[in-house]
């Protein structure tokens, strides 16, 4: 995990900084994993191939999960962070990296320990990624003065 905090440019001091803005993250993830596990499973149950399907899952929470982390978990004097095409680009790429952990975890480990459990691993593995990528890159002050 050490890793994966200095590659999104973050230290231990910034990541213990960033406590309060993990547990909205966190809390808004929740409603996110809902949703993407719900689509998963319908269109599990509906037939399509499970790398299609966590696709799906991931592109609909993903929408969601834009709008909820700027104006929930990334907001800074009472206001949510400015939306914009350019930010919700950003924040698709950065989040890109989740959806090839959690593809990888399907088809790696899905045979055997089962889709939902890798589908679980993986949305625990790439937490803090999500985070730090969305703090950095996306939501945090040099992020947003670009979209400007």
């Amino acid at each position: 995990m050490a890793d994966l905090i200095e590659v999104a440019g973050l230290s231990r001091k910034d990541l213990a900084r960033h406590g309060q803005g993990l547990a909205k993250f966190g809390a808004v993830g929740v409603f996110n994993v809902a949703t993407e596990f719900t689509v998963f499973g319908l269109m599990i149950a509906a037939g399509v191939t499970p790398v299609v399907a966590n696709a799906f899952g991931f592109l609909c929470a993903n929408g969601q999960s834009y709008l909820a982390n700027a104006s929930f978990t990334f907001r800074e004097n009472g206001k949510g962070a400015p939306l914009s095409l350019r930010a919700y680009a950003r924040f698709f790429a950065a989040h890109c990296a989740a959806l090839g952990v959690s593809t990888t975890f399907l088809i790696a480990l899905g045979p055997a320990i089962g889709l939902f459990e890798a589908k679980a691993l993986a949305v625990g593995v790439s937490f803090v990624l999500n985070y730090a990528m969305s703090a950095a890159f996306v939501f945090g002050r040099q992020a947003s003065t670009q979209g400007k």
